[in-house]
Protein backbone atom coordinates (compact mmCIF):
# COMPACT_ATOMS: atom_id res chain seq x y z
CA UNK A 1 0.00 0.00 0.00
CA UNK A 2 2.59 2.83 0.70
CA UNK A 3 4.48 2.35 -2.39
CA UNK A 4 1.09 2.51 -4.50
CA UNK A 5 0.57 5.25 -2.44
CA UNK A 6 3.53 7.09 -3.21
CA UNK A 7 3.59 5.94 -6.63
CA UNK A 8 -0.31 7.17 -6.88
CA UNK A 9 1.04 10.91 -5.19
CA UNK A 10 3.83 11.15 -7.65
CA UNK A 11 1.76 10.45 -10.79
CA UNK A 12 -0.78 12.77 -9.75
CA UNK A 13 1.46 15.10 -8.77
CA UNK A 14 3.48 14.89 -12.26
CA UNK A 15 -0.02 15.41 -14.11
CA UNK A 16 -1.62 17.58 -12.49
CA UNK A 17 1.19 20.06 -12.68
CA UNK A 18 0.55 19.58 -16.39
CA UNK A 19 -2.97 19.82 -15.84
CA UNK A 20 -2.50 23.22 -14.16
CA UNK A 21 -0.31 24.51 -16.61
CA UNK A 22 -2.70 23.62 -19.48
CA UNK A 23 -5.46 25.12 -17.42
CA UNK A 24 -3.94 28.51 -17.16
CA UNK A 25 -3.02 28.23 -21.14
CA UNK A 26 -6.89 27.31 -21.61
CA UNK A 27 -7.85 30.24 -19.43
CA UNK A 28 -5.50 32.85 -21.37
CA UNK A 29 -7.06 31.05 -24.88
CA UNK A 30 -10.37 31.20 -23.94
CA UNK A 31 -10.03 35.13 -23.04
CA UNK A 32 -8.53 35.90 -26.38
CA UNK A 33 -11.33 34.15 -27.93
CA UNK A 34 -14.44 35.45 -26.48
CA UNK A 35 -12.75 38.89 -26.95
CA UNK A 36 -11.86 38.58 -30.57
CA UNK A 37 -14.99 36.38 -31.93
CA UNK A 38 -17.98 38.13 -29.51
CA UNK A 39 -20.76 36.44 -28.42
CA UNK A 40 -22.12 35.33 -31.82
CA UNK A 41 -19.22 33.76 -33.15
CA UNK A 42 -18.63 31.97 -30.05
CA UNK A 43 -21.65 30.12 -30.21
CA UNK A 44 -21.03 29.18 -33.23
CA UNK A 45 -17.38 27.68 -32.19
CA UNK A 46 -18.93 26.17 -28.57
CA UNK A 47 -21.98 24.70 -30.58
CA UNK A 48 -19.94 23.23 -33.53
CA UNK A 49 -18.10 21.40 -30.99
CA UNK A 50 -20.45 20.05 -29.13
CA UNK A 51 -22.36 19.06 -31.85
CA UNK A 52 -19.61 16.98 -32.96
CA UNK A 53 -19.66 15.78 -29.52
CA UNK A 54 -22.75 14.25 -29.76
CA UNK A 55 -21.16 11.92 -32.14
CA UNK A 56 -17.90 11.31 -30.70
CA UNK A 57 -18.85 8.28 -28.59
CA UNK A 58 -18.74 6.32 -32.20
CA UNK A 59 -15.08 7.42 -32.71
CA UNK A 60 -14.03 5.81 -29.73
CA UNK A 61 -17.28 3.02 -28.74
CA UNK A 62 -15.07 2.60 -25.05
CA UNK A 63 -12.11 1.60 -26.43
CA UNK A 64 -9.91 3.96 -24.37
CA UNK A 65 -10.77 2.52 -21.04
CA UNK A 66 -10.42 -1.45 -22.42
CA UNK A 67 -6.82 -0.42 -23.84
CA UNK A 68 -6.00 0.72 -20.63
CA UNK A 69 -7.13 -1.90 -18.04
CA UNK A 70 -6.24 -4.79 -20.34
CA UNK A 71 -2.53 -3.73 -20.90
CA UNK A 72 -1.97 -3.06 -17.07
CA UNK A 73 -3.01 -6.34 -16.96
CA UNK A 74 -0.57 -7.67 -19.76
CA UNK A 75 2.16 -5.59 -21.41
CA UNK A 76 2.51 -8.06 -23.98
CA UNK A 77 -0.34 -7.17 -25.45
CA UNK A 78 0.68 -3.80 -26.13
CA UNK A 79 1.89 -4.25 -29.96
CA UNK A 80 -1.39 -5.69 -31.05
CA UNK A 81 -3.94 -3.90 -29.11
CA UNK A 82 -2.13 -0.16 -30.58
CA UNK A 83 -2.23 -1.16 -34.02
CA UNK A 84 -5.64 -2.44 -34.01
CA UNK A 85 -7.14 -0.04 -31.95
CA UNK A 86 -5.65 3.27 -34.59
CA UNK A 87 -7.32 0.99 -37.31
CA UNK A 88 -10.29 -0.04 -35.49
CA UNK A 89 -10.59 3.63 -34.27
CA UNK A 90 -9.67 4.60 -37.97
CA UNK A 91 -12.98 3.30 -39.68
CA UNK A 92 -14.95 3.86 -36.99
CA UNK A 93 -14.16 7.56 -37.31
CA UNK A 94 -14.70 7.53 -41.19
CA UNK A 95 -18.36 6.00 -40.87
CA UNK A 96 -19.18 8.26 -37.78
CA UNK A 97 -17.95 11.08 -39.67
CA UNK A 98 -20.51 9.83 -42.78
CA UNK A 99 -23.20 10.12 -40.24
CA UNK A 100 -22.02 13.81 -39.15
CA UNK A 101 -21.97 15.46 -42.41
CA UNK A 102 -25.76 14.04 -42.91
CA UNK A 103 -27.16 15.34 -39.62
CA UNK A 104 -25.67 18.69 -40.74
CA UNK A 105 -27.37 18.78 -43.90
CA UNK A 106 -30.51 17.83 -42.49
CA UNK A 107 -30.15 20.53 -40.12
CA UNK A 108 -29.51 23.17 -42.74
CA UNK A 109 -26.58 25.36 -40.82
CA UNK A 110 -24.85 28.61 -42.55
CA UNK A 111 -22.12 28.19 -43.95
CA UNK A 112 -19.94 29.27 -41.31
CA UNK A 113 -21.63 26.86 -38.67
CA UNK A 114 -21.04 23.91 -41.62
CA UNK A 115 -17.05 24.96 -41.45
CA UNK A 116 -17.15 25.08 -38.00
CA UNK A 117 -18.39 21.37 -37.67
CA UNK A 118 -16.41 19.89 -40.55
CA UNK A 119 -12.87 21.11 -38.99
CA UNK A 120 -14.58 19.57 -35.44
CA UNK A 121 -14.77 16.51 -37.16
CA UNK A 122 -11.09 16.62 -37.88
CA UNK A 123 -10.45 17.73 -34.58
CA UNK A 124 -12.08 15.36 -32.83
CA UNK A 125 -11.33 12.56 -35.01
CA UNK A 126 -7.10 13.28 -34.23
CA UNK A 127 -7.69 13.90 -30.96
CA UNK A 128 -9.68 9.89 -30.30
CA UNK A 129 -6.38 8.72 -32.25
CA UNK A 130 -3.90 10.30 -29.74
CA UNK A 131 -5.65 8.73 -26.86
CA UNK A 132 -4.81 5.46 -27.89
CA UNK A 133 -1.26 6.45 -27.11
CA UNK A 134 -2.17 8.22 -23.97
CA UNK A 135 -4.07 4.76 -22.70
CA UNK A 136 -0.99 2.91 -23.28
CA UNK A 137 1.33 5.32 -21.33
CA UNK A 138 -1.77 5.42 -18.14
CA UNK A 139 -1.51 1.74 -18.51
CA UNK A 140 2.58 1.76 -18.26
CA UNK A 141 1.70 4.32 -15.55
CA UNK A 142 4.35 6.42 -17.70
CA UNK A 143 2.24 9.83 -16.25
CA UNK A 144 5.26 12.06 -17.63
CA UNK A 145 4.29 10.96 -20.52
CA UNK A 146 0.90 11.88 -20.59
CA UNK A 147 1.73 15.25 -18.85
CA UNK A 148 4.14 16.11 -21.98
CA UNK A 149 1.10 15.47 -24.23
CA UNK A 150 -1.02 17.81 -22.08
CA UNK A 151 1.19 20.35 -22.40
CA UNK A 152 2.12 19.67 -25.37
CA UNK A 153 -1.56 20.18 -26.55
CA UNK A 154 -2.94 23.49 -24.99
CA UNK A 155 1.00 25.14 -26.02
CA UNK A 156 0.78 24.46 -28.96
CA UNK A 157 -3.11 25.11 -29.89
CA UNK A 158 -2.37 28.37 -27.25
CA UNK A 159 0.07 29.93 -29.75
CA UNK A 160 -1.28 28.79 -33.08
CA UNK A 161 -4.60 30.45 -32.12
CA UNK A 162 -3.81 33.33 -30.17
CA UNK A 163 -1.77 34.13 -33.57
CA UNK A 164 -4.01 33.91 -36.13
CA UNK A 165 -6.77 35.54 -33.97
CA UNK A 166 -4.61 38.61 -33.31
CA UNK A 167 -4.10 38.87 -36.27
CA UNK A 168 -7.50 39.36 -37.75
CA UNK A 169 -8.46 35.68 -38.93
CA UNK A 170 -11.22 35.35 -36.33
CA UNK A 171 -13.40 31.88 -36.55
CA UNK A 172 -12.08 30.21 -39.24
CA UNK A 173 -8.22 31.14 -38.13
CA UNK A 174 -9.48 29.69 -34.39
CA UNK A 175 -10.37 26.09 -36.50
CA UNK A 176 -7.81 25.80 -38.60
CA UNK A 177 -5.35 26.84 -35.52
CA UNK A 178 -6.72 24.10 -33.19
CA UNK A 179 -6.55 21.50 -36.69
CA UNK A 180 -2.82 22.23 -36.86
CA UNK A 181 -2.36 21.59 -32.96
CA UNK A 182 -4.25 18.66 -32.68
CA UNK A 183 -1.70 16.69 -35.85
CA UNK A 184 1.42 18.01 -34.14
CA UNK A 185 0.28 16.33 -30.80
CA UNK A 186 -0.98 13.06 -32.84
CA UNK A 187 2.60 12.79 -34.62
CA UNK A 188 4.36 13.49 -31.36
CA UNK A 189 2.34 10.99 -29.12
CA UNK A 190 3.12 8.14 -31.90
CA UNK A 191 6.62 8.54 -31.72
CA UNK A 192 6.72 8.98 -28.01
CA UNK A 193 5.06 5.55 -28.20
CA UNK A 194 7.63 3.80 -30.21
CA UNK A 195 9.75 4.86 -28.31
CA UNK A 196 8.68 3.62 -25.41
CA UNK A 197 6.67 0.61 -26.32
CA UNK A 198 9.00 0.09 -29.76
CA UNK A 199 7.45 -0.76 -33.16
CA UNK A 200 3.72 -0.68 -32.87
CA UNK A 201 3.39 -2.48 -36.66
CA UNK A 202 1.33 -5.77 -36.32
CA UNK A 203 -1.49 -7.12 -38.04
CA UNK A 204 -5.25 -6.88 -38.08
CA UNK A 205 -6.39 -9.72 -35.24
CA UNK A 206 -10.27 -9.74 -35.94
CA UNK A 207 -11.14 -11.73 -32.74
CA UNK A 208 -9.24 -8.80 -31.08
CA UNK A 209 -11.44 -6.54 -32.71
CA UNK A 210 -14.67 -8.37 -31.16
CA UNK A 211 -13.23 -8.25 -27.52
CA UNK A 212 -12.65 -4.52 -27.61
CA UNK A 213 -16.19 -3.81 -29.17
CA UNK A 214 -17.59 -5.94 -26.78
CA UNK A 215 -15.70 -5.08 -23.73
CA UNK A 216 -16.04 -1.31 -24.64
CA UNK A 217 -19.91 -1.15 -25.90
CA UNK A 218 -21.18 -0.45 -22.53
CA UNK A 219 -18.37 2.18 -21.94
CA UNK A 220 -19.83 3.88 -25.14
CA UNK A 221 -23.17 3.48 -24.06
CA UNK A 222 -22.49 5.01 -20.16
CA UNK A 223 -20.78 8.04 -22.50
CA UNK A 224 -23.88 8.75 -24.67
CA UNK A 225 -25.71 9.48 -21.38
CA UNK A 226 -23.47 12.01 -20.75
CA UNK A 227 -23.55 13.48 -24.33
CA UNK A 228 -27.56 13.56 -23.67
CA UNK A 229 -27.61 15.87 -20.45
CA UNK A 230 -23.85 17.54 -21.58
CA UNK A 231 -23.85 17.98 -25.21
CA UNK A 232 -27.53 17.60 -26.53
CA UNK A 233 -29.22 20.19 -23.94
CA UNK A 234 -26.41 22.96 -25.30
CA UNK A 235 -27.36 22.28 -29.18
CA UNK A 236 -30.74 22.90 -28.20
CA UNK A 237 -30.19 25.95 -27.12
CA UNK A 238 -29.06 27.44 -30.88
CA UNK A 239 -31.78 25.36 -32.40
CA UNK A 240 -34.29 26.72 -29.45
CA UNK A 241 -33.08 30.35 -28.78
CA UNK A 242 -30.33 31.17 -31.53
CA UNK A 243 -26.30 32.27 -31.14
CA UNK A 244 -26.27 34.43 -28.11
CA UNK A 245 -28.19 32.10 -25.73
CA UNK A 246 -25.57 29.14 -26.75
CA UNK A 247 -22.77 31.96 -26.01
CA UNK A 248 -23.99 32.45 -22.85
CA UNK A 249 -24.56 29.05 -21.67
CA UNK A 250 -21.67 27.55 -23.12
CA UNK A 251 -19.01 30.69 -22.00
CA UNK A 252 -20.50 29.28 -18.44
CA UNK A 253 -19.81 25.41 -19.25
CA UNK A 254 -16.49 26.82 -20.88
CA UNK A 255 -15.32 27.20 -17.26
CA UNK A 256 -16.92 24.16 -15.98
CA UNK A 257 -14.89 21.84 -18.26
CA UNK A 258 -11.27 23.85 -17.48
CA UNK A 259 -12.27 22.89 -13.91
CA UNK A 260 -12.03 19.52 -14.35
CA UNK A 261 -8.39 19.36 -14.49
CA UNK A 262 -8.38 18.03 -11.25
CA UNK A 263 -10.58 14.65 -11.47
CA UNK A 264 -9.71 14.20 -15.00
CA UNK A 265 -5.43 14.12 -13.44
CA UNK A 266 -6.36 12.33 -10.75
CA UNK A 267 -9.07 9.47 -12.48
CA UNK A 268 -6.11 8.99 -14.92
CA UNK A 269 -3.76 8.00 -12.85
CA UNK A 270 -5.93 5.60 -10.32
CA UNK A 271 -7.95 4.04 -13.21
CA UNK A 272 -4.58 1.40 -13.87
CA UNK A 273 -4.91 0.97 -9.87
CA UNK A 274 -8.48 -0.18 -9.24
CA UNK A 275 -7.98 -2.21 -12.51
CA UNK A 276 -4.69 -3.76 -11.00
CA UNK A 277 -6.00 -3.96 -7.32
CA UNK A 278 -8.88 -5.89 -8.82
CA UNK A 279 -7.32 -8.78 -10.00
CA UNK A 280 -4.76 -8.80 -7.70
CA UNK A 281 -5.45 -7.36 -3.90
CA UNK A 282 -9.03 -6.82 -3.39
CA UNK A 283 -9.05 -6.18 0.16
CA UNK A 284 -7.15 -3.06 -0.31
CA UNK A 285 -9.80 -2.20 -2.87
CA UNK A 286 -12.29 -0.13 -1.37
CA UNK A 287 -9.72 1.72 1.08
CA UNK A 288 -8.35 3.13 -1.99
CA UNK A 289 -11.30 4.22 -3.78
CA UNK A 290 -13.22 5.76 -0.50
CA UNK A 291 -9.83 7.67 0.01
CA UNK A 292 -9.70 8.85 -3.53
CA UNK A 293 -13.47 10.05 -3.83
CA UNK A 294 -13.06 11.97 -0.21
CA UNK A 295 -9.89 13.56 -1.55
CA UNK A 296 -12.44 15.02 -4.66
CA UNK A 297 -14.56 16.26 -1.79
CA UNK A 298 -11.86 17.90 -0.28
CA UNK A 299 -11.27 19.92 -3.35
CA UNK A 300 -14.75 20.07 -4.65
CA UNK A 301 -16.80 21.75 -2.06
CA UNK A 302 -14.55 24.56 -1.55
CA UNK A 303 -14.14 25.05 -5.41
CA UNK A 304 -18.10 24.93 -5.57
CA UNK A 305 -18.74 27.35 -2.98
CA UNK A 306 -16.19 29.82 -3.79
CA UNK A 307 -16.82 29.99 -7.46
CA UNK A 308 -20.42 30.81 -6.53
CA UNK A 309 -19.28 33.71 -4.32
CA UNK A 310 -16.84 34.89 -7.12
CA UNK A 311 -18.73 34.46 -10.36
CA UNK A 312 -19.62 37.90 -11.62
CA UNK A 313 -15.77 38.51 -10.95
CA UNK A 314 -14.76 35.65 -13.02
CA UNK A 315 -16.73 36.58 -15.88
CA UNK A 316 -15.70 39.83 -16.27
CA UNK A 317 -12.01 38.45 -15.91
CA UNK A 318 -12.38 35.64 -18.24
CA UNK A 319 -14.75 37.10 -21.07
CA UNK A 320 -16.20 40.63 -21.90
CA UNK A 321 -19.26 42.51 -20.28
CA UNK A 322 -21.42 41.35 -22.91
CA UNK A 323 -21.01 37.55 -21.08
CA UNK A 324 -22.48 38.79 -17.91
CA UNK A 325 -26.14 36.70 -18.69
CA UNK A 326 -23.36 33.70 -18.02
CA UNK A 327 -22.98 34.68 -14.38
CA UNK A 328 -26.43 32.77 -13.11
CA UNK A 329 -25.83 29.60 -15.42
CA UNK A 330 -22.24 29.38 -14.15
CA UNK A 331 -23.53 29.45 -10.73
CA UNK A 332 -26.17 26.94 -11.15
CA UNK A 333 -24.08 24.94 -13.17
CA UNK A 334 -20.63 24.99 -10.39
CA UNK A 335 -23.44 23.34 -7.91
CA UNK A 336 -22.47 19.81 -10.90
CA UNK A 337 -18.85 20.11 -9.92
CA UNK A 338 -19.56 19.57 -6.32
CA UNK A 339 -20.68 15.97 -7.16
CA UNK A 340 -19.11 15.69 -10.36
CA UNK A 341 -15.43 15.43 -9.40
CA UNK A 342 -16.57 12.17 -6.92
CA UNK A 343 -18.53 10.92 -9.99
CA UNK A 344 -15.15 10.91 -12.16
CA UNK A 345 -13.76 8.62 -9.54
CA UNK A 346 -16.45 6.15 -9.22
CA UNK A 347 -17.62 5.97 -13.22
CA UNK A 348 -14.06 5.10 -13.67
CA UNK A 349 -14.26 2.41 -10.78
CA UNK A 350 -17.03 0.39 -12.45
CA UNK A 351 -15.52 -0.35 -15.38
CA UNK A 352 -12.17 -1.28 -13.92
CA UNK A 353 -13.86 -3.67 -11.92
CA UNK A 354 -15.45 -5.17 -15.10
CA UNK A 355 -19.07 -3.35 -13.72
CA UNK A 356 -18.75 -1.01 -16.68
CA UNK A 357 -22.45 -1.68 -17.87
CA UNK A 358 -23.85 -0.05 -14.42
CA UNK A 359 -22.77 3.11 -15.87
CA UNK A 360 -24.54 2.63 -19.16
CA UNK A 361 -27.91 1.67 -17.31
CA UNK A 362 -27.59 4.71 -14.64
CA UNK A 363 -26.39 7.61 -17.59
CA UNK A 364 -28.51 6.59 -20.61
CA UNK A 365 -32.11 6.95 -18.61
CA UNK A 366 -31.37 9.85 -17.62
CA UNK A 367 -29.67 11.99 -20.31
CA UNK A 368 -32.91 11.03 -21.99
CA UNK A 369 -35.00 12.40 -19.17
CA UNK A 370 -32.62 15.44 -19.41
CA UNK A 371 -32.63 15.75 -23.26
CA UNK A 372 -36.62 15.50 -23.17
CA UNK A 373 -37.00 18.16 -20.07
CA UNK A 374 -34.30 20.82 -22.19
CA UNK A 375 -36.77 20.22 -25.49
CA UNK A 376 -39.76 21.13 -23.33
CA UNK A 377 -38.59 23.92 -21.62
CA UNK A 378 -35.98 26.06 -23.12
CA UNK A 379 -38.07 27.92 -25.24
CA UNK A 380 -39.75 29.26 -22.29
CA UNK A 381 -37.34 28.95 -20.05
CA UNK A 382 -34.09 29.32 -21.95
CA UNK A 383 -30.12 28.58 -20.36
CA UNK A 384 -31.36 28.08 -16.85
CA UNK A 385 -32.68 24.71 -17.88
CA UNK A 386 -29.18 23.14 -19.15
CA UNK A 387 -28.12 24.54 -16.07
CA UNK A 388 -29.79 23.09 -13.43
CA UNK A 389 -30.59 19.66 -15.43
CA UNK A 390 -26.89 19.27 -15.17
CA UNK A 391 -26.29 20.15 -11.29
CA UNK A 392 -29.68 17.57 -11.21
CA UNK A 393 -27.94 14.82 -12.94
CA UNK A 394 -24.54 14.94 -11.68
CA UNK A 395 -26.01 14.65 -7.95
CA UNK A 396 -28.35 11.63 -9.38
CA UNK A 397 -25.44 9.89 -10.71
CA UNK A 398 -23.38 9.97 -7.17
CA UNK A 399 -26.99 8.66 -5.24
CA UNK A 400 -26.80 6.00 -7.92
CA UNK A 401 -23.71 5.00 -7.69
CA UNK A 402 -22.94 5.25 -3.51
CA UNK A 403 -26.39 2.46 -3.34
CA UNK A 404 -24.56 0.31 -5.93
CA UNK A 405 -21.72 0.17 -4.05
CA UNK A 406 -23.57 -0.23 -0.70
CA UNK A 407 -25.54 -3.66 -2.80
CA UNK A 408 -21.09 -4.37 -3.70
CA UNK A 409 -20.79 -4.45 0.09
CA UNK A 410 -18.85 -1.34 -0.16
CA UNK A 411 -19.57 1.71 1.77
CA UNK A 412 -18.90 5.08 1.58
CA UNK A 413 -18.04 7.37 4.70
CA UNK A 414 -19.92 10.42 3.56
CA UNK A 415 -19.92 12.21 7.17
CA UNK A 416 -16.59 11.77 6.68
CA UNK A 417 -16.19 13.01 3.27
CA UNK A 418 -18.51 16.21 3.61
CA UNK A 419 -18.31 17.39 7.29
CA UNK A 420 -14.97 18.97 7.56
CA UNK A 421 -14.67 20.53 3.80
CA UNK A 422 -17.95 21.93 4.77
CA UNK A 423 -16.81 23.60 8.18
CA UNK A 424 -13.41 24.40 6.42
CA UNK A 425 -15.67 26.46 4.17
CA UNK A 426 -17.01 28.70 6.54
CA UNK A 427 -13.80 31.16 7.24
CA UNK A 428 -13.32 30.92 3.34
CA UNK A 429 -16.64 32.23 2.92
CA UNK A 430 -15.99 34.85 5.28
CA UNK A 431 -12.54 35.95 4.27
CA UNK A 432 -14.31 36.17 0.67
CA UNK A 433 -16.63 38.62 1.83
CA UNK A 434 -14.14 40.52 3.50
CA UNK A 435 -12.08 41.06 0.36
CA UNK A 436 -15.13 42.30 -1.92
CA UNK A 437 -13.41 45.16 -3.43
CA UNK A 438 -9.83 43.50 -3.83
CA UNK A 439 -9.26 42.01 -7.47
CA UNK A 440 -10.54 38.94 -8.05
CA UNK A 441 -6.98 37.27 -7.41
CA UNK A 442 -6.67 38.19 -4.54
CA UNK A 443 -9.50 36.84 -3.00
CA UNK A 444 -8.75 33.31 -4.42
CA UNK A 445 -5.75 33.54 -3.17
CA UNK A 446 -6.70 34.48 0.56
CA UNK A 447 -9.64 32.05 0.38
CA UNK A 448 -7.35 29.12 -0.87
CA UNK A 449 -4.85 29.66 2.30
CA UNK A 450 -7.78 30.49 4.81
CA UNK A 451 -9.15 26.98 3.63
CA UNK A 452 -6.11 24.80 3.77
CA UNK A 453 -5.73 26.57 7.18
CA UNK A 454 -9.17 25.52 8.73
CA UNK A 455 -8.98 22.14 7.50
CA UNK A 456 -5.58 21.98 9.38
CA UNK A 457 -7.25 23.15 12.16
CA UNK A 458 -10.44 20.94 11.89
CA UNK A 459 -8.25 18.14 11.43
CA UNK A 460 -9.04 17.19 8.23
CA UNK A 461 -5.98 14.98 7.13
CA UNK A 462 -6.86 11.60 8.59
CA UNK A 463 -4.38 8.58 9.54
CA UNK A 464 -4.57 7.01 6.21
CA UNK A 465 -3.10 9.69 5.00
CA UNK A 466 0.65 9.45 6.39
CA UNK A 467 1.93 8.05 3.47
CA UNK A 468 0.68 10.70 0.62
CA UNK A 469 2.06 13.49 3.27
CA UNK A 470 5.43 11.86 3.44
CA UNK A 471 5.79 12.09 -0.15
CA UNK A 472 4.44 15.54 -0.81
CA UNK A 473 5.51 17.83 2.54
CA UNK A 474 8.59 19.07 4.06
CA UNK A 475 9.76 17.28 6.58
CA UNK A 476 8.83 20.04 9.21
CA UNK A 477 5.11 20.64 8.18
CA UNK A 478 4.87 16.61 7.42
CA UNK A 479 5.76 16.37 11.54
CA UNK A 480 3.74 18.74 12.50
CA UNK A 481 0.43 17.23 10.77
CA UNK A 482 0.95 14.16 11.58
CA UNK A 483 1.72 14.56 15.32
CA UNK A 484 -1.73 16.16 15.33
CA UNK A 485 -3.58 13.12 13.39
Amino acid sequence: MPSQAKKITFDTSALFAAKIISMILGIIRLKYIATYLGVGSFGIYTFALYFVAMFAIFFDVGLTQIITRDIAADRSRTQSYVFNSLLLKSLLIAATTILIVFATVLSRFDELTNWAVAFSIFITGVNSLTLVFTSVFQAYRKMQLVSIITVATDLSTSIVVIALLIHGYGLFGLLVGSAIASLLVFLSALLLCRRTCGTILSRPVYGLWTHLLKEGYPVALGSLGIVLYLYVTSALLKYLQGNEEAGYYNAALKIIMILTVVPTSFTLVVYPFFAELFNNSRDKLQSVLEISVRYMFVISIPLSVGTILVAKKLILTLYTPAFLPAVLPLQILIVSSLFSYANYVLYAFFPAVNLQRFGMFITIPTGLAVAIVNYLLVPSMGILVPSFSLAAVEIILFISAYFYLLHLKMKLNLYKMFVKPLLSCLPMTLSIFLLLRFSIFIQVGVAIATYGIAFYIFKGIFREDRVILERILPLRIKNLILKNT
